[in-house]
């Protein structure tokens, strides 16, 4: 991944993220929550990939056995580890990790969440690659995802987002993003999209058998 001007970015966005998101996509996160929330087991050990400071993770980790929550922006976890220090939780592990170079054995977790990332990822085949081999076999893949390449207008905008440091390295459209799933090797089990000025797919996915 190309982490050292995106590291820069998230870095230093990381102490204004929470407010971004409480600010500008509150809407989207109450329905992208009670969607992930459907999907959950009690005793079901989980990945997130990409967590930012954590804001699914806490959201989530009294439905999950346990969590364990990566990120490669350093700061991002920075946070993510203050919180957790003030919230007393005990089944989230905050790491700082590549999305493309996970440092855990084969088919370890039941479900794997990559939440508003996928379209981000200089790599995403990789890190898609990497999400399947951690998974178990009968396992869930939640990798929700704004199709930036949807129609001219989210195109438009997204080029405009990518001017303040918001950049997408893939513009995918919902018929292409859920190809690009598919053509890695898993089965879309559901999918909805959540409206927004970028519309957000949901894609619930598990391996082929």
């Amino acid at each position: 991944m190309k982490q050292n001007n995106d590291n820069k970015f998230w870095d230093s966005f990381a102490g204004k993220y929470d407010n971004f998101i409480s600010k500008h996509a509150k809407q989207t996160y109450t329905v992208l929550l009670d969607l992930i929330g459907k999907e959950l087991e009690m005793g079901s050990n989980v990945l997130e990939v990409g967590t930012g400071t954590g804001l699914i993770s806490f959201a989530i980790a009294d439905k999950v056995k346990s969590i364990m929550a990566i990120d490669y922006a350093p700061e991002m976890i920075k946070i993510a580890n203050k919180k957790l220090l003030d919230s007393k939780l005990k089944n989230i592990d905050f790491k700082v990790y590549s999305a493309t170079d996970i440092k855990q054995k084969d088919n370890t977790f039941d479900i794997i969440i990559a939440s508003n990332v996928f379209h981000l990822l200089p790599n995403p085949e990789k890190a898609l690659e990497e999400i399947i081999r951690l998974l178990v076999d009968n396992g869930k893949v939640i990798i929700p995802t704004y199709c930036h390449g949807q129609n001219i207008k989210t195109y438009f905008i997204s080029v405009i987002m990518s001017l303040t440091g918001f950049k997408a390295e893939n513009k995918w459209s919902m018929k292409q993003f859920r190809k690009f799933v598919e053509n890695a090797g898993l089965e879309i089990k559901k999918e909805e999209i959540i409206k927004d000025k970028i519309p957000l797919s949901f894609i619930v996915a598990s391996k082929i058998k």
